[in-house]
């Protein structure tokens, strides 16, 4: 997991709440005894009476954790919580209802009001957001005008936050196609999961609803003014992987609901609850889901089950694989022209790559010689192009046949053959350059 993520971990709707009434224990020491191991219990179990999400499935997950007891008869805290958390997940299903040991954070949680840390605290967050340019780590120009964008974690810093996700979909918005790479994200802040979703749909449309029992439902919308604009109209794939989880989930599934996009890659993980964490003494954070979400197509959630890809593929394919579709929808409909030559060479790039082809040392020396005015030399394992008054060109293999591309120039690629060389523009006719 990314560091990031210990920042902003589900959808973020976690507030802390009041540590349960239980006995006082030590917090220096991390080790439990018998009776603070079963005060933790009662104030878990009391916690999960009174809060959780679903009432049905409490009396299974209580009897389980009563039935278990022997078995969490050790004093190390880590393997205490790791014992409840497995099963109050085998019984719920539910990645957001965990246990975990955090004295740190125990101590935070259950200290009185520091503002000086509180704001030392945000400081830190803050300025860690900045680390990861508030989570959108990569832009990248795929030859054919495809644009990517990488989102490793959902943070929010107001407006801070607002400028990069602006500057990141004015970039996307410049592209013939858009893959936005969600990867491994595991979650984050709500806010920005909807400001970048809002970018999707018109103004004020309602993209899901937010329902905790015994509370007012809260609808979310789009925003109705983003300085970018909209990225409606301009084909979408994202991408996902099964270490994809909660607000990384809600965006794909969002996507996938109102079919705006493909969904590429493989099942996410299935965390579709938001919970609060609640101070357990003597030095545990308990997380309880107490809501889900509700999309207005289908008056559902993917907790438990996950988002399913639209395009099931292994997660180290669906980038190429995202990219060989979006070349293939925007080819037919390319008039004739420079703009549709740089999508053939594209896709005869990605294809070549694809194949996975290296030469060996044996073929790469035999492509070496004079070709007319012309050489090819072989040094070290990469062939070069060298010319009279051009600077020398490193050439890197594009699949079998003879066919190499510029190191520093992918417009640019030469074709050996048994004749001669021939140097590739996209569009260009084939001819020979400089015979053999």
């Amino acid at each position: 997991m990314l560091l990031a993520m210990m920042l902003v971990a589900g959808l973020c709707f976690s507030q802390v709440a009041a540590a349960e009434p239980v006995a006082e224990a030590p917090v220096t020491a991390p080790i439990l005894t018998t009776a603070t191991r079963d005060a933790a219990l009662q104030a878990i179990k009391a916690r999960l009476t009174r809060a959780y999400i679903d009432p049905e499935r409490v009396p299974a997950i209580l009897a389980r954790l009563n039935s278990s007891k022997a078995r969490y008869r050790t004093d190390d805290p880590a393997r205490f919580a790791s014992l409840i958390t497995a099963d109050m997940q085998t019984v719920a299903n539910d990645t957001h209802l965990y246990l975990r040991f955090e004295p740190e954070w125990y101590r935070a949680a259950t200290a009185p009001p520091d503002q000086a840390a509180i704001a030392a605290s945000n400081a830190f967050e803050a300025q860690h957001a900045r680390d990861f340019n508030q989570g959108l780590v990569e832009t990248r120009l795929l030859p054919g005008n495809i644009r990517y964008l990488k989102i490793v974690g959902f943070f929010w810093n107001e407006a801070e936050t607002a400028r990069a996700y602006d500057d990141a979909m004015r970039f996307l918005k410049g592209g013939r196609a858009i893959i936005i790479d969600l990867r491994s994200n595991q979650g984050g802040d709500t806010n920005a999961l909807d400001y970048l979703r809002s970018h999707f749909f018109a103004p004020d449309t309602l993209m899901t609803t937010l329902i905790t029992p015994g509370s007012p439902d809260v609808q979310v919308r789009s925003q109705l003014n983003l300085p970018s604009g909209r990225l409606t109209g301009i084909p979408l794939y994202v991408l996902i992987n099964h270490r994809s989880r909660s607000a990384a989930e809600a965006f794909a599934y969002t996507i996938g609901q109102f079919k705006l996009g493909e969904l590429v890659g493989e099942r996410t993980e299935g965390a579709a609850h938001f919970s609060d964490d609640t101070a357990v003494p003597p030095f545990f954070r308990l997380s309880v889901p107490l809501g889900y979400t509700q999309d207005p197509i289908g008056k559902r959630d993917w907790e438990g089950t996950g988002v399913s890809p639209t395009v099931d593929v292994p997660a180290p394919e669906a980038l190429d694989t995202a990219y060989d579709l979006a070349l293939a929808r925007l080819l037919p409909v390319t008039p004739a022209g420079i703009e549709k030559d740089f999508l053939v060479w594209a896709r005869d790039r990605l294809a070549a790559q694809r194949t996975g082809y290296a030469p060996t040392p044996t073929e790469l020396s035999a492509f070496a010689g004079q070709y007319g005015a012309a050489k090819i030399e072989l040094r070290g394992s990469a062939l070069w192009l060298i010319r009279p008054d051009r600077e020398p060109r490193q050439l890197n293999p594009l699949g079998a046949g003879g066919l190499f591309e510029a190191e520093d120039d992918d417009t640019f690629r030469v074709k050996i053959g048994n004749d001669g060389l021939y140097l590739l523009r996209p569009g260009s006719p084939l001819t020979l350059d400089y015979p053999r």
